[in-house]
This record gives C-alpha cells, structure tokens and sequence, in this order.
C-alpha cells in the first residue's frame, strides 16, 4: 500500500522514539540532479526493510554541501515519517577519486625520494667538511716527499669523488623536484582537498509491522551549476545559422554524479524573489555631469572592454583552479583553469565580477581587465544536529515544476528548425512563469572536480538576415552581423558564443539578450573578403588663411570591393562634424546618395555589390573657423 510520509513534529520525538528504536543505514543512488544556473537540487533513491517498532535510517556518504532546509523526503509503504534531521561525519570522509589516489601515492614515493637525496647530500657534504679540516700533515721529522705525495693524491681522488657525487644528487634532487610539483599542480587542477567530512541524512520511520518500502531524499547544494555556450556556425550568407546550445556544468559538493538523468533549469535559488521597492524621487542639483552620473550609477562612467581576463588565488598567492567566475545578475560565468586564470565576455555597462571556490569566502570586484581575486578560507563551522519538518505529498509531485511543453509547442511560427544533437535525443523543455528546464535524456557523469563538462541541449537551424557594416574612419573593415527575429522563443540565456564562418573559426562573441528588442543581434565578426578603405584626396583637402578665418577643405573617398562569390549588403558608415559654436562653419558638403541623420549628423551609404566588383563613394565639407583657435577639425 503506498502511503504519503509526513512529519509529526519535533515535540513528539522525545515520546516516540524509544530505546529500542532500529538502527540501520540504507544505501541510495542519485537518480536525478536538477541543476540550477547557482546550485542543484539532488535526488536519491533506495530500498529499506523496516522492523516492527521506530526505526533510525541513516543515508551515509551524502554532500557537506547540503542545505539543511531544503531537504525532503516521500516514499511508497507502510509507515510513517517521524523526524528528518542532518549532521555532519567526521569519522567517515569523502572516497577519493582512484585518480587522485594514484597521484598522491605517486606524491608521497617523490617526497620520501628527494627526502633520501637530501640526506645523502647531508652525508658527503660532512664528509667533504672532514677532508678540508684534516689538509694539514703533522709529524716532528717531516714527512717524505713520497708520503706526502700519496696523502695528496688519496684526498684529490675522494675529493673529487664526494663532489661529483654532491653534484650527481643535486641534479636528481632536481629533477624529483620537478616531477613533484607537477603532481602537486595536477591535484591542484583535480581539486584535491584532503579530509574533507561527509554528511549523514538521519530518518526516524515508524511502522506498526515488519515491512519493505522505497525511499526519496531530495535536497539543495550551494557549490554546482551551468554555464550557457553557444556554438555558431554560418556556412555562407545565403544559408541559415546553425546554432549549438550547450551547458557547462560543474560540482564540488563532494558526490560523484555517475551516469545519472540531468535537469537543467534556467533558475537561480540565490536570487532573490521579492518584489522591489520603488522609492521617491527627490530631484537635486549637481555641480558637473561626473557627479551627477557617480551619483547615479555609484561610480563614473567607463567604457569595459569585452572581455576580461585575471586570475584567482588564496593568500598564500597559489593559483586556485576550478574557481566559479560570473557576472553579478547575469548568466554569464567561466571556470578558472589549473593555474587559476579565467577569461569571460561582458556585456557593456558597469558590471560587477563575482568569484566562488570552495572552501573560501566569495568575493566580488568592479568588472576591469587583469583582476586578481585573493580568496581568504571560509571557517565557518557546519552544524552538528538540524531537524526540519514538512508534509509530503507525491500527489503534489511535479505541480511545482510547470506545465510540460513539447519542443514543437509553437509550430505555428514555422520559423526554427531543431535538429537532434548527435549525442542527443529531443531535449524536452518545462515552461514554468519564470524558469525553463532542459530534460537531457541521456545520463551524465559530472565528477566534483570542478571543470566543466560540456552537456548539449540542443541544436537549432535560426533564418537569419545577413547585413554588413563598416565604419572606416575608425577601422577598415567589414564586420558581418546577423539578425534573429522572434528569438523569445528559442529560450535561451546570456552566453559566449563560439563563431565558425565558412568552415573557419573567427573567434567569441557575446551572446547579449538582454540588450535584445525586436530582432537578436549577432556580431560575427570580420570578413577578409570584403574590403574597406578610405583614402583622402590630396589634390582636394587642403588648408587656407582669409581674413582671419582657417578654412580646412576634406575630400575622402571610400571604396568597398567585394571579393566573395556572392552578392554583399554593405552599410557603411560616417559623419559630418556638429559645430558647437556661432563662429564655426560647416560647408561645401557633399555625400552623395549617403542618408544623413540631423541630429546625429551621421551618414550611412547602402552598398548592394555584385561578386568580384568595387564601389566607391565620396565625402566632402568645409570646416572654417577664427585663426587661432584650437580645435578638433580633422
């Protein structure tokens, strides 16, 4: 009979549970492990025999991780959930990975090696210490010349023997060395912590009759979750794109994830889901727009760069690999590598550079190129004993986690292809009003090492309008971007891309959908085959004194060739300057058939090019004003 477990309380423990209360520990697998963009929710599983009477169920060998609240429990039999509580095990420590059980014994040969050269050096370098004391020859008659000789030749011979021998262990001394700290840099890199606790989940489970029953444990860690990528590739311009969604996903909470059903889930039980405040307005006066704009922001305004590199270390300034990067409110994230460094793509604005390792406090920076986080050890203690009560139901299971849609769900669009991955089959998605979960059919092993393990979601094929840009006068190319309309629906998150055109790798781009509006836009990068130039004219440009006015007279010329095989849309760029005073002047303008914006005084020509051909376009003004002034007329 399948009954629902609940709690009774925490009150009622002291009376039910007696001293001939059943003692046994239970052993369990992960079956599932939903993981959010910042932590994960693991799932057991397992079969338990129960005596007559309360029984104590202990589920050994689980994360220290774990979030004592969060944890939950149900189950299918004849009995009864009395208390659920955690503690930490001391006496029983985390398996260690056979790999990192076979480096540390190799570590510990290396050490017990280089402590033997040491100490044979430590020998013949007393013996040296001996022979160079003992030079002088002593007697009352003197020595024979022939006894003199031989002395000599016997210290020069073991001389010459200790030294060489000091040298020859000095050298394996060296190279032991050498070996043991690339050891040392792989456990690093593996993540190696030595003693590290387990946890014991304690169930204390009633039942009238002897009987059988299947349990299941669920609860929260804080140190796992995964990273969106995105793999782009663009054939040619007449092709769609084909898009790769893929999920980094990393753990250090201490389990070994083996062959087991992923979910990921977009999101996040670190943020916060209370409603903002909105506060008054208070309108005030500033002495310049710097201040106004620090006021505002809480800092001045910078330009970032698009990506950021750094590393992160303890305080002892050893590099810490395995370190969880992310962007503060974004989904954006890296992993540190084994020297500790990191590379991530930011969005533009005033961001803020989040940094996890396990182990140590967290820290957080203004986004700038070239960070170094110090990371100080985290010596907060876990609890000994936590009890927490619920009531569950498994009628209720699945309620929480939204209405299942099937990948194909709005058809009606007729606009995305999604073809299964190779290793993939159809990722089913879960829509929720705030979240959306990947179901990945196919089990993974996510070892607690934390590197990334790539897990494909899925592949989609996006038509895309293709649009070129060029702006010479800041840099003679042509950069290809794509546009995506309707891109809600593809459920995807803040991201680095890798671009792939013609079969060739460009380089990353930043996949940004909270800068997106009507159409998604996706920068892919520079196209070689599209040529730009802007050359001024000198038999035109010139400069000229009259009355006291300085009058520089541009003449430029801007060609694009197009050498690809196909037709090209280039939309190339430039400006006429806004005068900012009465006696400046702008004059003698010519454009062409170029658009130009009024406030802005852009222009913008919109070149079609036919394969193999060059089309040029000429730009011409007057910049005259009073002789001597300073200006930026160029």
């Amino acid at each position: 009979m399948k009954r629902t477990l609940f709690f009774v309380g925490c009150l009622m423990i002291a009376g039910s549970v007696s001293a001939q209360t059943k003692k046994q520990t239970m052993a369990t697998t992960i079956s599932k492990v939903t993981v959010f963009i910042k932590g994960a929710q693991i799932t057991r599983t397992g079969s338990i025999a129960l005596a007559a009477g309360v029984n104590q169920i202990v589920i050994s060998e689980v994360s220290p991780d774990v979030e004592e609240k969060s944890i939950q429990v149900n189950g299918d039999g004849d009995f009864t959930l009395l208390a659920v509580s955690r503690q930490s095990n001391m006496l029983r420590q985390q398996n260690k990975r056979e790999e990192i059980a076979t480096l540390q014994q190799q570590r510990e040969k290396l050490q017990l090696q280089l402590a033997k050269e040491n100490n044979n050096e430590q020998v013949y370098t007393e013996e040296k210490n001996m022979l160079l004391k003992n030079q002088t020859v002593t007697g009352n008659n003197g020595v024979k010349a022939a006894d003199l000789q031989a002395s000599l030749d016997l210290q020069r011979t073991r001389l010459s023997e200790i030294l060489s021998k000091i040298l020859d262990i000095q050298q394996a001394a060296k190279q032991t060395s050498i070996e043991l700290k690339k050891v040392e840099q792989q456990l690093m890199a593996l993540n190696n912590q030595d003693n590290i606790p387990t946890s014991d989940i304690i169930l204390d489970i009633q039942s009238k009759i002897a009987t059988t029953g299947k349990i299941t444990v669920s609860y929260m860690v804080r140190n796992a979750g995964w990273i969106p990528s995105y793999d782009i590739r663009v054939k040619d311009i007449n092709h769609p794109i084909n898009l790769v969604y893929k999920a980094n996903v990393f753990q250090q909470c201490g389990e070994d994830w083996k062959n087991v059903k992923l979910s990921l889930s977009s999101g996040s039980p670190e943020e916060s889901s209370t409603k903002p405040t909105l506060l008054p307005w208070y309108l005030r006066s500033y002495n310049s727009v710097y201040e106004r704009n620090a006021d505002i922001n809480g800092l001045a305004q910078t330009v970032a760069p698009t990506e950021i590199t750094g590393i992160v270390t303890d305080e002892d300034n050893t590099p810490l690999p395995g370190a969880t990067i992310s962007i503060k409110g974004r989904t954006l994230g890296a992993i540190t590598d084994g020297q500790g460094k990191f590379r991530i793509q930011q969005p533009p604005g005033n961001n803020i550079i989040q940094v996890k390792s396990i182990g140590y406090m967290p820290a957080e920076l203004p986004a700038r190129n070239n960070l170094h986080f110090s990371l100080r050890p985290d010596n907060k203690a876990l609890g000994e004993v936590v009890v927490t009560g619920y009531y569950a139901d498994s009628n209720l299971e699945g309620r929480l986690a939204g209405l299942s849609v099937s990948s194909n769900s709005r058809a009606d669009k007729k606009i995305i292809k999604i073809r299964g991955m190779s290793t993939l089959q159809d990722v089913p998605e879960v829509f929720t009003p705030t979240t959306v979960n990947f179901d990945i059919p196919v089990p993974y092993t996510i070892l607690p090492d934390g590197k990334p393990y790539s897990v494909g979601i899925k592949e989609l094929e996006i038509p895309a309008s293709y649009q070129y840009f060029a702006i010479p006068k800041l840099e003679k190319a042509a950069y290809l971007t794509a546009s995506v309309t309707e891109w809600e629906q593809l459920n995807l998150l803040d991201g680095e891309a890798s671009i792939f055109y013609e079969g060739t790798y460009i380089g990353k781009t930043l996949l940004d959908l909270q800068s997106g509006a009507d159409s998604l836009q996706i920068s892919l990068g520079k196209d070689k085959q599209v040529v730009v130039n802007r050359t001024m004219q000198k038999d035109e440009s010139k400069k000229g004194f009259l009355g006291g006015k300085t009058t520089f007279s541009k003449s430029w010329e801007i060609s694009v060739r197009n050498n690809k095989g196909i037709p090209v849309n280039v939309i190339v760029q430039d400006q006429l300057p806004i005068k900012t005073s009465s006696e400046m002047e702008v004059s003698r303008v010519e454009y062409g058939d170029a658009v130009l914006q009024e406030d802005t005084r852009q222009l913008n020509w919109h070149l079609n090019i036919p394969p193999a051909t060059e089309q040029k376009r000429v730009l011409k003004y007057a910049i005259t004003y009073p002789k001597g002034m300073i200006t930026n007329a160029q």
